[in-house]
């Protein structure tokens, strides 16, 4: 088993990284890296009116880009404009999902971090109610949601609408986990960090008169005719400025560690890309190199940072209350607005430079979140080639404006500039030592990677512990297009793998990754040509929602693909069916009759095979015996509703302990290729209690063999951008 290293855990599908690195050392592998080299420079804007409406109608004419002050000739150029109101029915989350569905003309993405570590409690309850606003009216059918707690108490991606209700339920679990200081001797974080790290004068004078205003005890004595006497070196000034700031170090790092991940997750994303912080903000400490990090991840990922204050309508500060103490001295004044002011320095800086905006000043956050949303339902995709040939990595500036004579009174808002292709061709994300970057941005992006086409299910089975059921996860794998040599006549070929299952109510992750060396017969080859290299695993899980990714990588390529699946683990105190598993490959026992169907993610067959199905069931009432009474009956039909096979409901014959299990099959001898549906219905007679069961299937001419077959279903990879 060969470890593929992660940041530290997150409690959930992203945060899953950071689980202990499996028993066998790692192989030597150069680093993998993103492609770097672009044909295009793809810059996303948006144009406001003074009232700050998107305005639409703008064309490629009407603007001028420059890149480093040298004008730029436009080769592309989109106006993307959404409907107004959201899809009225969502599609169900699909049974088996594939990263081959791409949807090329995908919604939006939105990253909501929701910085509970710079939260109080009672401003995170009016921020998680406009987030929720946001969730409910704002997004669109087809916009992908990321939403992070920078404690690691969330990390849950979903596409919308179908995922809504799960993510505004996770939502309402966060809470602030700042408690505000209230005592005389409270400090602010950029006081604190002009005394410890500055050692400003007069910052630590005026603190200092605070101090001796509320009656706290210091160990210095200052001589009241030099106001800076005693206050450079004031033990207890100095220890409680470095207590309050490497609080608030850990803190803003914790948050920015969070940001740069996910803008990392972004950049080989197309479309609107935006981050949503919300927050009551955090100082800008020059110390801090997670600063520069984030600015230079947001620009590779082309992605706005939009900094929602969560502090609402700034008023007096406490200083200026009754209750708090005696008035403060009148040179300090002033001082203590500035210090107020300087506290969300920042954050509002990362907005900035990203080409997103600050919403403060408003105790309406709902009115200032939708205000994000409203920018990004009308904004324009611009293509150059830059006349800068040279590979130096450099960042260069970019600057969007109206031609002379038009746009009177808009807005534009666009990204800064970018980073040129390197010399070498690649760009390798940055991260902490001992993580592989690469698969950090593919498990933490809210949209699958497509190099190599990947779908997964699940299939829920019994209970084997006290309130878990063992669910077991596959993955089936595309190698038609991966490389394989030829060694002793046999195909080589070499993937590593990293599968995180992640349980949304509490947090509850479990990883496993493995490097996998394929040694093929021909015959074997030409098999999993058609139906996929597998990839299986047991999980034991508690009920509730769960998603599943996993990555996929090519051990002589560095090409990726990734998945996520999201499923449900039922009630197990219940009447309940385990997953059933319908399958065309199986064993056959001494006497030629198929049993022990195999599980597969795949759900396409070929016409005339044989198709098994098996379950169990529990939770059935039983008599005076204890024996349960079940009926179970299917159909399988065509879209048109017609019939072409079924079972009459008749009773599952338990076990001598009561168990219940069922193997049936059915041919599929005339059935035109086509997307058919099998639908069962179970009824405990004892307690009158009915369930449906329905598993959709397709029936093809033959299961694809060649690369080119495969070409014509896959999406192909997103386009890199700078």
């Amino acid at each position: 088993m060969r470890p593929v290293l992660l940041a530290p855990a997150l409690l959930v599908l992203a945060g899953a990284a950071g689980a202990p690195a499996q028993e066998e050392p790692a192989p030597q592998v150069a680093p993998p890296t993103f492609a770097a080299e672009v044909e295009q420079v793809i810059v996303d804007l948006v144009v406001t009116d003074k009232e700050g409406n998107p305005v639409p109608g703008i064309t490629k004419d009407d603007l001028v880009i420059e890149e480093d002050d040298v004008a730029q000739s436009v080769v592309s150029f989109e106006a993307v404009q959404l409907p107004d109101e959201p899809a009225a029915e969502p599609p169900p989350p699909p049974r088996i999902s594939l990263n081959t569905a791409v949807d090329p003309d995908r919604g939006r993405t939105f990253v909501i971090v929701f910085d509970d570590m710079n939260l109080s409690p009672f401003r995170a309850r009016d921020a998680k109610a406009a987030v929720a606003s946001f969730l409910e009216t704002a997004v669109r059918e087809g916009d992908y949601v990321n939403l992070i707690a920078t404690s690691g108490a969330a990390w849950w991606t979903t596409r919308m609408e179908a995922g809504r209700d799960k993510l505004i339920d996770t939502l309402k679990r966060l809470d602030g986990r700042r408690i505000p200081d209230r005592s005389p001797e409270r400090l602010t974080d950029w006081e604190a960090m002009r005394i410890h790290v500055a050692r400003d004068p007069q910052v630590t004078a005026s603190v200092m008169r605070r101090f001796e205003k509320y009656g706290v005890s210091m160990m210095a004595h200052r001589d009241p005719n030099n106001p800076l006497t005693g206050t450079a070196s004031d033990p207890f000034v100095t220890a409680r400025a470095s207590e309050v700031y490497f609080e608030a170090r850990m803190r803003n790092r914790m948050a920015l560690e969070v940001l740069e991940r996910a803008l990392n997750g972004l950049a080989a994303v197309r479309g609107r890309k935006s981050v949503i912080l919300v927050s009551e903000g955090f100082i800008y400490d020059p110390s801090l190199e997670e600063f520069k990090r984030v600015n230079t991840a947001s620009r590779r990922a082309n992605a706005a940072i939009y900094f929602l204050n969560a502090r609402g309508l700034d008023g007096l500060p406490m200083e200026f209350s009754a209750e708090f103490g005696p008035a403060l001295p009148a040179e300090d004044i002033g001082y203590v607005f500035t210090s107020m002011n300087r506290v969300d320095d920042g954050s509002e800086a990362i907005a900035a430079d990203s080409g997103g905006f600050t919403v403060k000043n408003t105790n309406d956050l709902s009115r200032g979140i939708h205000r994000i949303a409203q920018e990004t339902q009308i904004y324009y995709l611009l293509g150059y080639v830059s006349s800068n040939p040279a590979r130096d990595g450099a960042f260069r500036e970019i600057e969007v404006r109206f031609k002379k004579g038009r746009g009177k009174g808009l807005e534009i808002r666009a990204r800064k500039g970018y980073y040129a292709p390197s010399a070498e061709g690649t760009f390798t994300p940055g991260g902490k030592e001992g993580v592989d970057p690469v698969i950090q941005a593919a498990l933490d992006s809210p949209w699958p990677q497509v190099d190599i086409p990947i779908r997964m299910t699940d299939y829920v089975g019994p209970e084997v512990m006290l309130g878990k059921a063992s669910v077991l996860v596959v993955a089936e794998v595309d190698i038609r297009g991966l490389q394989f040599t030829e060694e002793d006549g046999r195909q080589v070929g070499e993937i590593e793998f990293l599968l995180v299952v992640a349980h949304r109510e509490s947090g509850e992750f479990f990883r496993y990754d493995q490097s996998v060396k394929m040694r093929l017969r021909p015959s074997t080859r030409q098999r999993l040509n058609r139906v996929w290299f597998p990839i299986l695993r047991d999980f034991e899980l508690q009920p509730g929602d769960h998603q599943a990714k996993i990555i996929v990588r090519e051990t002589a390529t560095g090409r990726i693909g990734s998945v996520v699946h999201e499923f449900e683990v039922p009630p197990l105190d219940g009447f309940w069916v385990t997953t059933p598993i319908l399958s065309d490959s199986h064993q056959e026992d001494e006497s030629g009759h198929p049993v022990n169907p195999r599980p597969l993610a795949r759900r396409e067959f070929p016409q005339g095979e044989q198709l098994l199905c098996q379950f169990e069931v529990f939770g059935a009432q039983k008599d005076e015996k204890g024996m349960p009474r079940v009926l179970q009956g299917y159909e399988v039909r065509r879209p048109d509703g017609t019939v072409l096979s079924s079972l009459a409901p008749s009773e599952i014959q338990p076990t001598s302990l009561g168990a219940l299990s069922r193997l049936f099959g059915f041919k599929l001898d005339g059935a035109t290729p086509g997307d058919y549906e099998m639908v069962m219905t179970f009824e405990d007679q004892l307690s009158g209690k009915k369930l449906e069961v329905r598993e959709p299937f397709t029936v093809v001419d033959a299961l694809p063999e060649s690369p080119a077959e495969q070409s014509a279903s896959v999406a192909p990879p997103a386009p890199s951008s700078r």
